[in-house]
């Protein structure tokens, strides 16, 4: 542990200053240099979504375990509609919250901003506008570097009432998902792919228009931007002494693309490790290792099922409670392990890619994976508060 200097950070996103507060709640002087003018710059404030299934302990109170304040937006998901691609609904419910939707961006009441004032009342100094070498830091939190999914999103204000939608189905959006994420009079609205992603602006519309058909709605100061995940499995997430955490070191739920949760516990255990002695490798290993090899068999019989597969999910989710069924998933089964080993020589990718891991396991996608922008935002509308379209 370092004795006289502090604990340098590249990344002020939730793995980064999850990692940041931790060190500095036990005493450690700790600085964050951020890339951006702010943090959470690349967010729109988007509705996300921190999963409530993968693991036994609630979201909740792993928070509160690892010290972090909810002085954010933090609203429980109890109950949704999901649609098959016949437009079919079925109404899901679960009594423990199968999810937790918090904001994303610089704005009021966003993770990002709350994460952020905990750092400052704790003395952590933040660098912007700040890129640093590796060899410069200890803990590299630098978020995704190449598309593994893709999503376009645009936020709004609306008069629809408080909802949770997601439509399954993989001719609108291939690989993915599309939603409609209604509360308090704000919504986002995003389709989700992982694969022809040149195409992403077309699954937008494609799916923007089936959520119309559904419940016809109004869209005011429409805001669009880009973002996309990575997933990748490896043997170690230390490159030269340096723990990489979330996104940066492909640590993602692939089943759904959802990684805020296992970044915070990246982050956390990448402290843990400074504080403790312990080498990250062992923590994070312990924590989500077998969950992410669980995520791609999972991502494996999503995308294998099709649309027959999905409605047949869509119509279980129904059946019996939510959280539970989606824990099921979550969970490892001797056929699962027998499957794995097939899965990563069938989807292997062969030739260079850019996660950051040097030796990782990574699928293969299409070569307009690299060719994607991130965090791009527009926010053109025309006099009527429509998205102009480019």
């Amino acid at each position: 542990m370092h004795k006289n200097s502090p604990i340098k950070i590249a990344g002020a996103g939730p793995s980064g200053l999850s990692a940041a507060i931790c060190l500095a709640k036990a005493g450690v002087s700790v600085e964050v240099f951020e890339a951006r003018q702010a943090v959470g710059e690349r967010f729109i404030g988007d509705f996300q979504v921190i999963e409530n299934a993968s693991f036994a302990e609630d979201a909740s109170d792993m928070l509160e375990r690892m010290g972090l304040k909810k002085n954010f937006f933090f609203h429980p998901g109890h109950q949704a509609v999901f649609y098959d691609h016949r437009l079919r609904a079925q109404r899901v419910h679960s009594k423990r919250p199968f999810s937790y939707f918090i904001k994303r961006g610089p704005g009021k009441d966003s993770l990002d901003s709350g994460l952020l004032a905990q750092a400052l009342d704790l003395g952590i100094t933040i660098h912007y506008g700040k890129r640093v070498k590796k060899e410069a830091v200890d803990i590299i939190a630098t978020g995704p570097a190449v598309a593994d999914g893709l999503a376009k999103e645009m936020t709004f204000k609306t008069d629809l009432p408080d909802t949770i939608s997601v439509l399954f189905d993989m001719n609108i959006s291939p690989g993915g998902y599309s939603y409609l994420f209604v509360l308090d009079g704000r919504a986002t609205f995003g389709c989700a792919i992982t694969r022809d992603f040149d195409a992403i602006k077309t699954y937008f519309d494609l799916a923007f228009a089936r959520f119309q058909k559904i419940a016809p709605f109004s869209v005011e100061t429409p805001h669009i931007a880009f973002s996309y995940m990575n997933f990748c499995l490896k043997r170690s997430a230390v490159i030269e002494n340096k723990s990489v955490v979330g996104e940066a070191g492909g640590f993602q739920d692939y089943l759904f693309g959802l990684g805020i949760r296992y970044a915070m516990k990246t982050g956390y255990a990448a402290a843990q490790s400074i504080l403790t002695g312990v080498p990250y490798d062992v923590l994070w290993k312990e924590e989500i290792g077998e969950k992410q090899e669980v995520s791609l068999v999972n991502r494996f019989l999503y995308e294998r099922g099709g649309n027959l597969g999905l409605a047949s999910f869509v119509k279980r989710a129904g059946r019996s409670d939510l959280q539970h069924y989606l824990e099921k998933w979550h969970s490892q089964t001797l056929w699962k392990r027998l499957l794995l080993p097939w899965i990563k020589k069938s989807w292997k990718k062969e030739s260079t890619c850019f996660h950051r891991i040097a030796d990782h396991w990574c699928r293969e996608k299409p070569a307009s994976s690299s060719e994607i922008s991130l965090g791009e935002v527009k926010t053109n509308t025309d006099s009527n508060n429509k998205v102009i379209k480019k």
